[in-house]
């Protein structure tokens, strides 16, 4: 038994709540005769959701038998988190502003509610691949993610797009300045816990580093600037059959380096080994994409900085996490990303480019 409940808003929506959202979006002419939530197995940072299974009376075209549902979350920490970085607004409005225009492939949305009382309604990619962060991130499915992360960051690449204010700017503002008071606040527990896994040396290089975090997260994101899903780990991915990804969770999405996303995922999701093996091609690949793509006047120097300072990122949102909520969830993965980004940091020095 599923030990979180469906939220009482989205029970509160009937057979002709959907019929009626369904119909007047163009995506069924048939009524929608029975409606069941199934909660899903863990709550989002800010959301709650549920799987919708639908029926449809036998005449007329039916449409989707089952989506996902988003609506606000109601515990404290959801709450907090959504009123202080409005999380839920930010992926409501990519998905009613932006979504049609990224050359990234996006669930489908069918309905942007309030949040509140009514949900984001997407189409439910259960019948595909998930990327799994704690089994890590394979060559061949980061080769496609860091092609498909370089055609949206050429295409937005310091695009006037980048102005409107409800896009994130992570080195700046209420965002910056929470990542910034969490990490000083994680440190000491990292120190406890990790003290006897981490690479000698980088636990008190980020110690030494934690009181100027705000200014690393001014320096990480100085430019150029792109569109970046910001969140862009292998959690967050699901893979078509023929291997194409899908990125979900749009919640941060901001204007900084591509980088952000190109770090982000590799140092947070691809097992250490692995990445001291292929971090540089992969970078390479990436970088000769956005070339490919019209991106000019950035080179192959610049974006090896910029990667390698980057990488900072993942590491911060860790250990701001470790000073406020238990990361350690029954797959051990805060701590796979945690110390894939540590000891990334400590193989490419990355606190000296700061």
């Amino acid at each position: 038994m599923n030990a979180i409940a469906v939220a009482g808003s989205l029970n509160a929506l009937d057979a002709a709540w959907f019929t009626t959202i369904l119909r007047d979006a163009g995506h069924t002419r048939a009524t929608v005769t029975g409606v069941t939530l199934e909660p899903m197995p863990f709550r989002g940072a800010i959301a709650d959701m549920a799987v919708v299974r639908l029926e449809y009376e036998a005449s007329g075209d039916p449409g989707p038998t089952s989506l996902v549902a988003k609506i606000r979350g109601t515990t404290p920490v959801q709450a907090g988190m959504d009123a202080a970085m409005g999380l839920y607004e930010r992926e409501a409005r990519f998905y009613r502003e932006l979504a049609g225009s990224v050359p990234v492939r996006t669930p489908c949305c069918l309905h942007v509610g309030d949040g509140t009382s009514t949900p984001l309604l997407l189409e439910d990619l259960g019948g595909l691949r998930m990327g799994d962060q704690m089994r890590g991130l394979a060559l061949s499915d980061a080769e496609r993610l860091l092609d498909v992360l370089a055609d949206l960051h050429a295409r937005f690449w310091e695009s006037p797009v980048l102005e409107q204010d409800w896009i994130l700017s992570p080195g700046e503002g209420a965002f910056a300045g929470m990542v910034a008071q969490l990490v000083g606040s994680g440190v000491g527990a990292l120190r406890e816990r990790y003290s006897d896994r981490a690479p000698a040396g980088v636990l008190d290089a980020v110690a030494t580093a934690a009181p100027r975090w705000g200014e690393i997260l001014e320096r990480c994101a100085e430019g150029p600037r792109t569109l970046v899903h910001n969140d862009c780990r292998l959690d967050n991915v699901f893979f078509r059959a023929d291997g194409e990804p899908v990125l979900v969770d749009w919640q941060v999405l901001a204007r900084t380096r591509g980088t952000q996303d190109v770090g982000n995922l590799l140092a947070g999701s691809m097992d250490v080994e692995d990445l001291r093996a292929s971090w540089e091609p992969l970078l390479r690949r990436y970088h000769d994409r956005l070339c490919g793509q019209g991106v000019r006047d950035y080179t192959w120097g610049e974006c090896v900085r910029h990667y390698r300072q980057n990488i900072l990122y993942p590491l911060g949102a860790g250990i701001a996490l470790l000073g406020h909520l238990d990361i350690g969830d029954d797959r051990g993965l805060g701590d796979a990303i945690v110390l894939r980004a540590l000891t990334h940091t400590a193989d490419l020095d990355s606190l000296t480019a700061v």
